[in-house]
């Protein structure tokens, strides 16, 4: 393992004290005097909330998963950045004081790329902030080894009911977002790195949705504002774009389906994937070497992550959530069947008509027209090379049959599956 850049002062039953104290004394004696249940209860969200920083994370994870996929996932990251010397900057920014990571919300498998990427780049481990809908059954185990600090989805989501009426008040939910705000500036005190994601949760329908913690980034920008604190927090906008076959059905027909449901289990997008991510190799001989083609032909389905350069909020004390999130849009990438589900969805008659009559030459004029509208920020240089624009089109339509989603004369058979990718291309 390669030695970190910086160490954390980090103990985990010193620091739950101190936090705990300081919130008895600010919000308990005020709101619940002499409440031992109130007490008890707080104490008790404060430990799931309180990461234990193990130094397994994702290493158990990989080497001992029953899922190829598990076991493979880190040989697929393809890692870069907005300027060249990305990873110096990455490390300068932990050393100055503590990175908060904004990535968008791809998949359950988000926390673990920025282990690994954290891990490579020589960084701590971050700290993360994810549902208690996640640490279930077989995934309970993998929550506390990449450092998750668990927050009670009953509590801050109004779409799930609360079970506790005790909790269910307005007094309460004041208290669990205070206990929140005193963990998470203990936590940039003593410089821990910290991943947040914008959007709030992951997208069932694909798109990339507009960032939602606002009230958390406030904070971050009050901890950096407060005189007493002497270090530098860095935004860190990551962008991650990949496919998790078959992306959760179940969770994008819920949202079809007008309800949400909750992901029980964080294997609930890996255990029916694995099988087709294994076998996915484009069947259809390309004919270039251009960067994306080369990726799917060497990697089945790469992971890309491109970290954007970091935003230190001591020179930027005005920046909004917002524009942070908007670097994370720009550096997101169309993959091919990204592209092909949108072009297919255009005209689900006539493309199945071109395809079945003239195959990949039936398509190319309407690709070309597709491409022009695209933003070249999210495109590969293939789009716009005809023989690129070819093999695009060819490991495209070729993810689309080997899943099932299209028939073999390309008429569309899963239309939930191609609006989710169809909605990650910005036009």
């Amino acid at each position: 393992m390669n030695r970190r850049v910086k160490r954390i002062a980090y103990n985990h039953s010193r620091d739950c004290k101190i936090i705990f104290s300081d919130f008895r004394n600010t919000f308990l004696e005020k709101y619940y005097p002499d409440n031992k249940k109130a007490e008890s209860l707080f104490r008790k969200d404060l430990t799931k909330l309180a990461a234990n920083f193990s130094y397994l994370f994702f290493f158990q994870y990989s080497l001992f998963s029953e899922l190829w996929f598990h076991r493979n996932i880190y040989k697929s990251i393809i890692l870069s950045g907005e300027t060249d010397n990305f990873e110096e900057s990455i490390q300068q920014a932990s050393l100055n004081g503590t990175i908060l990571y904004l990535p968008n919300h791809q998949a359950h498998i988000d926390s673990l790329i920025i282990s690994w990427i954290a891990n490579c780049l020589r960084v701590p481990q971050p700290l993360f902030y994810a549902w208690d809908t996640l640490a279930r059954r077989r995934s309970a185990y993998l929550m506390p080894m990449v450092n998750a600090c668990l927050l009670n989805r009953e509590i801050l989501d109004d779409r799930y009911p609360c079970s506790d009426p005790f909790r269910d008040t307005r007094e309460y939910h004041l208290g669990y977002t205070i206990l929140i705000d005193k963990y998470l500036n203990r936590m940039l005190s003593l410089g821990v790195d910290t991943l947040i994601y914008p959007e709030g949760g992951r997208t069932y329908s694909g798109a990339i949705r507009e960032a939602r913690i606002k009230r958390l980034f406030k904070n971050v920008i009050k901890i950096q504002q407060n005189p007493g604190y002497h270090k530098t927090i860095s935004i860190v906008p990551i962008s991650l774009t990949y496919s998790l076959v078959p992306e959760a059905e179940q969770l994008i027909g819920s949202f079809h389906g007008g309800t949400i449901i909750p992901p029980s289990s964080l294997f609930h997008d890996l255990q029916y994937g694995d099988d087709l991510y294994r076998s996915f190799r484009p069947v259809i001989k390309t004919k270039t070497d251009f960067p994306l083609i080369k990726a799917y032909t060497g990697k089945g389905i790469p992971i890309y992550c491109v970290i954007g350069k970091p935003i230190p909020l001591n020179d930027n004390p005005s920046i909004s959530l917002h524009e942070c999130f908007e670097i994370v849009k720009k550096n997101l990438k169309i993959l091919p069947h990204y592209f092909i589900a949108r072009l297919l969805l255009a005209d689900p008659a006539g493309m199945a008509y071109k395809w079945k009559a003239s195959g990949i030459q039936g398509l190319m004029e309407p690709a070309r027209s597709l491409r022009n509208r695209l933003q070249k920020a999210h495109t590969d240089e293939a789009f716009f090379n005809d023989d690129g624009l070819a093999d695009i089109i060819s490991i495209g339509m070729e993810f689309l049959l080997h899943g099932g989603y299209i028939s073999p004369d390309g008429c569309i058979q899963n239309d939930q599956i191609l609006k989710y990718y169809a909605n990650k291309v910005l036009l």
